[in-house]
């Protein structure tokens, strides 16, 4: 009987140590947040130089291109891009009529372009319908068109802004 009680003892004292010597654990709360993110780059400037025109026709078009891309976690298709300069091209040139500055800018995967549209001081849609995308590459096409009563126009630097609304 005595060495059952030892061994008994011996039993609930190891039982004891090893509850002690199990592994502690603890926890604590991890807060994650993703913002919205609309992010637009425009890969260069251009360069439209009208110099050229077919006799008793308009002036030629001039036409450039660069790229931008775009990266947007904005999802539901509601997103899109607006253009505008930072002087009218209408107003611009020495005689009547001005000049005319398009660009057609061509959408991301998923997104729809209204196609060339006239640039100016107020925004207009250059692309619409845009879902969550993470793109490069994408093409802006420019043209700039004028007639001849607009006469002659010295380089003139006209500032495109892209906005990406939500």
């Amino acid at each position: 009987m005595q060495k059952l009680k030892a061994v008994a003892a011996l039993f609930f004292l190891f039982a004891g140590m090893t509850s002690v010597a199990l592994a502690q654990n603890a926890s604590h709360t991890v807060n994650v947040e993703v913002q919205a993110i609309n992010e637009i780059a425009i890969t260069g400037d251009v360069t439209l130089t009208i110099s050229s025109a077919t006799a008793g026709q308009a002036p030629d078009d001039a036409t450039g291109s660069t790229t931008y891309a775009l990266t947007t976690n904005d999802a539901g298709g509601t997103t899109k891009i607006t253009a505008s300069t930072d002087q009218d091209p209408a107003s611009l040139g020495t005689g009547s009529g001005g000049v005319d500055l398009k660009v057609n800018a061509a959408a991301p995967t998923g997104g729809a372009t209204p196609g060339a549209v006239s640039l100016g001081t107020t925004a207009v849609d250059v692309v619409t319908s845009i879902d969550a995308v993470s793109e490069s590459g994408i093409t802006l096409d420019y043209t700039l068109s004028a007639t001849a009563a607009t006469g002659q126009l010295a380089s003139t630097a006209l500032t495109v802004t892209y906005t990406i609304v939500n």
